[in-house]
């Protein structure tokens, strides 16, 4: 078999998608044994493990108890000395493209009240500047970037007599 994807082991942690590696095994065992497995939650005990369940069907069918294979390299042939995580997943693209969602301005509507930018993209709106952005710059000492974005950006006022 020749991998359609091949993750990077870093990216499942923070994506926090380690029930993918298990699916991963559900699948592979699925496979093996003309089965649809259910994905309910809590169908599977802290003595009973899904990962216990998978591994004894792959073992069933001949496979390592873990899922890794041994695979071979596509550039020459040779045998990799590591075992991988090999296996079947449904896995689906997200289509967010970039170009759909920046969001910048440098002039535009703004809120009479605040006098910030009015929200949303569709109303020609920019990103607002709120308490949490402000602490931020405050714990970092951007005094000036601070000054700029609610003083001469946002409040500004001309005393005319």
């Amino acid at each position: 078999l020749i991998p359609d994807i091949v993750f990077n082991p870093h990216g499942f942690p923070s994506r926090m998608t380690i029930a993918m590696m298990i699916e991963v095994m559900a699948g592979k065992s699925a496979a093996l044994h003309g089965l649809v497995h259910d994905a309910s939650p809590f169908k599977f005990s802290e003595e009973d493990t899904a990962i216990d369940y998978f591994g004894r069907l792959l073992e069933i069918g001949g496979y390592n108890y873990y899922g890794t294979e041994t695979m071979y390299s596509g550039i020459d042939g040779r045998e990799m000395t590591s075992q991988i995580f090999f296996g079947i997943v449904h896995y689906q693209r997200l289509r967010h493209m970039v170009s759909d969602k920046w969001q910048v301005r440098t002039t535009g509507p703004i809120d009479v009240a605040t006098r910030q930018p009015v929200g949303g993209r569709r109303r020609g709106g920019g990103v607002r500047f709120g308490e949490m952005e402000r602490d931020s710059l405050i714990s970092h000492g951007a005094s000036f970037l601070l000054q700029d974005r609610l003083f001469h950006c946002s409040d500004k006022s001309f005393y005319i007599e």
